[in-house]
């Protein structure tokens, strides 16, 4: 549930619930003063970027380079060995001393920048497991177990020195076991701002082998959970540093948008904060790294959860990204869904742009395996201007790739255009080719299509076709011809599959 407040920076705590306000309080490690908690309700696999693009650039994407808009740091698209770092939110003194783990620093990652190398072993579980250990505690001392942790909030000391003891790895392993989580789940719910406090620290700590905790639980069957609940539970200054801590590495990042249960809560983040300045920090990773998230299944829907909630000046480099990158997505299997998914949502000027681009490189894309679906978006638009494009670049490879499956159903889509003259034209300028396209696997359907498409709106040029065809009948009877034999001798032509 949105709020908005009077602060500057655009707050989005929830308005508290009624009867006494919870007091202020102090986080003892970290001299950070929270309000009080929110009450907001819960709430085809293709290849990789084309061999032209990595001989270009020695295998990875283009440097980062910075530029500020309105004070908040705007990336262009591109991805190098680098780590991406957003400026500090907060002073490196915010959690106290050593609070976050030895070397710990949000100006850089101690982690290694290979967003592989990022994937926890989930099978780890470290001696004296806090799952037995921590269960016979909540159920000796709490008598808490699973969501009952909810008819219990007569013992929130119990509750709070229960969560103390979850240290470490004890409580990344009592967050990613099932009865664990749920039990987790169930003291968030409570939106009691100390709990929240707590589990949030805990979750934005380093386990014991460096790993940062929230990466294993946002990765996690059970831990993402958790981790969902939680970020329906911050306060505003909570959920900001939650932001800038998933968004700080973009190696972690890149790993999150790939994995179905990271995606997931990255969307969820950012449909919290579509109408927030923080949404900048998760669309600038997006465009640091737009090819490489662009052309993954799973990744691609994290940009498209963009282009579906935010604003349209929040979407702006994501649609710039688009633009520089259109032709190596459109010739990616997923980055060429991905691109038709961007056409059904961009506007303005960078819609002309993107389909002006697209449609001036109609014939590099109408021979290609995935690019021949964007070119034929294209043309389903209706747009003249870009159909017109797209029909007279063509003229002089109508045969070429009337021979082939995706370029056959580009030029009957053509045929249904207000320029389906040129192409026929194309093909009564040779004999040999017209009956060559017509005996063809695919070319058949398209001299099929010439021919319905003249007739029925009474064209001369239907009876150019004719005279053409049927001094050559008796060739057209075997084989593939055999369905344009049919439809000009009244018999019945076969349905393209």
């Amino acid at each position: 549930m949105e709020t908005s407040s009077g602060s500057s920076d655009n707050s989005m705590s929830s308005a508290a619930p009624s009867g006494p306000s919870v007091k202020n309080l102090m986080l003892s490690v970290a001299n950070l003063s929270l309000t009080e908690g929110r009450t907001g309700t819960k709430n085809r696999q293709g290849s990789s970027p084309r061999n032209c693009l990595l001989a270009a650039n020695g295998g990875s994407l283009q440097g980062i380079q910075e530029t500020r808009i309105n004070g908040l740091p705007q990336y262009q698209a591109g991805f190098a060995k680098s780590t991406l770092v957003p400026p500090p939110l907060f002073p490196g003194t915010i959690w106290g001393s050593n609070s976050m783990g030895d070397g710990w620093d949000f100006q850089g990652s101690r982690l290694q920048s290979g967003a592989k190398s990022f994937v926890p072993n989930l099978n780890y579980s470290p001696s004296g497991s806090v799952v037995d250990e921590g269960a016979s505690i909540v159920g000796s001392n709490t008598g808490l177990s699973d969501y009952s942790v909810v008819k219990n909030q007569e013992k929130p000391n119990n509750v709070r020195n229960f969560i103390c003891l979850l240290q470490g790895d004890r409580f990344v392993n009592y967050c990613l076991d099932k009865d664990g989580s749920r039990t987790l789940h169930g003291l968030l719910s409570l939106r009691d701002p100390e709990i929240t406090c707590q589990i949030c620290k805990k979750v934005l700590d380093l386990s014991s082998r460096g790993i940062p905790i929230f990466f294993e639980l946002m990765l996690n069957q059970h831990g993402w959970q958790v981790f969902s609940e939680l970020i329906d539970s911050l306060n505003h200054q909570q959920l900001k540093l939650i932001t800038y801590v998933i968004t700080k590495d973009l190696s972690i990042f890149i790993a999150l948008t790939f994995h179905t249960h990271g995606s997931n809560l990255i969307k969820k983040v950012i449909r919290i904060l579509r109408r927030s300045h923080l949404i900048s920090f998760v669309t600038n990773n997006l465009c640091a790294a737009f090819l490489l998230i662009m052309t993954n299944r799973i990744g691609s829907y994290v940009v498209s959860e963009c282009l579906n909630h935010l604003r349209a000046e929040d979407n702006k480099a994501l649609y710039e990204a688009a633009i520089t990158w259109c032709l190596d997505l459109a010739i990616d299997h997923e980055g060429s869904i991905a691109l038709i998914r961007v056409i059904n949502t961009i506007q303005g000027l960078q819609r002309y742009r993107l389909l002006n681009i697209l449609s001036r490189n109609a014939v590099f894309l109408s021979q290609d395996p995935e690019g021949n679906y964007v070119i034929q978006k294209v043309i389903s638009l209706n747009n003249p201007l870009f159909t017109q494009n797209v029909c007279h670049l063509l003229i002089g490879h109508y045969e070429t790739i009337s021979l082939q499956k995706g370029g056959s159903h580009i030029v009957e889509k053509c045929l249904d255009t207000e320029w389906k003259g040129w192409i026929i034209e194309n093909f009564l300028s040779n004999t040999n080719t017209l009956l060559h396209v017509a005996k063809d696997a695919f070319g058949n359907y398209v001299i099929q299509k010439a021919l319905k498409v003249t007739k029925k709106s009474g064209s001369p040029l239907y009876h150019k076709l004719l005279s053409r065809l049927k001094p050559h009948l008796s060739i057209l009877q075997s084989g593939y011809g055999r369905n344009v034999f049919n439809l000009i001798t009244g018999g019945q032509s076969v349905t393209k599959v």
